[in-house]
């Protein structure tokens, strides 16, 4: 049963019952920022973070400098909203792939393994391109440290419902092994940058899923 809590502004009718509808203004900012993503997006996969100014985006998006800097006053807001969009994107196209596996092992493997397949993809690149840059932009540092934060409170639920699946009690021991296969598809990521055909590095995750799903297996085994 769905409840409708009524605007106080409009009690009647209630907000669900018609569209919201964007003034052009908020139309043309929408667009505008959704340009403006896609446009860091190319920049960090072909100059890097360093290279990567708001002058080169703005160029690449076909903006002023300074319609850009009027929703992005630094070059670290700029990076650091494009990071916690990407991640929000990602978090949403992983539930929806893993939500066609049966809750429990199988969807906990799935979650990985689609994990694996994004970090292919450019989008994922930015991230890991961002959070290098990072280390030399104490703005952005502590800006990605705040979006680091809310995120994790999320990912840590989904997780314990996974875990809850499988029956595991020992949790913080599973999520550990589900931490240490992130940081390896990252690491992994990463070298994809320097050795971008490289078999190997299938095979290395390969070898670390085989050790995860064999962990999580034998957790589920001491929780009966």
């Amino acid at each position: 049963m769905t409840t409708t809590v009524p605007s106080l502004e409009t009690p009647d009718p209630a907000p669900g019952d018609r569209p919201v509808r964007r003034g052009p203004h908020a139309l043309r900012r929408e667009l505008t920022r959704a340009r403006v993503f896609e446009s860091a997006i190319a920049c960090l996969h072909g100059k890097g973070y360093s290279g990567a100014s708001t002058l080169a985006v703005a160029q690449h998006a076909g903006i002023s400098r300074g319609a850009l800097i009027k929703q992005f006053p630094t070059k670290a807001s700029l990076y650091a909203s494009l990071v916690e969009a990407l991640l929000d994107e990602i978090r949403e196209e992983t539930l929806a792939e893993i939500r066609r596996f049966p809750p429990g092992l199988p969807r906990a493997m799935a979650r990985v393994d689609h994990i694996w397949a994004l970090y292919k993809q450019p989008k994922a690149f930015a991230v890991l391109e961002v959070m290098l840059g990072a280390r030399g932009d104490p703005e952005l540092s502590e800006r990605l440290a705040q979006v680091g934060r809310s995120r994790q409170q999320i990912e840590k639920q989904l997780l314990g419902d996974d875990f809850e699946a499988m029956g595991i009690k020992d949790r913080r021991t599973a999520g550990l092994a589900v931490l240490q296969i992130v940081a390896t598809v990252r690491g992994l990521a990463m070298e994809r940058l320097i050795n971008k055909q490289s078999p190997s590095l299938d095979a290395a995750f390969n070898l670390q899923r085989a050790q995860t799903e064999a962990l999580l297996k034998s957790l589920m085994e001491q929780s009966v």
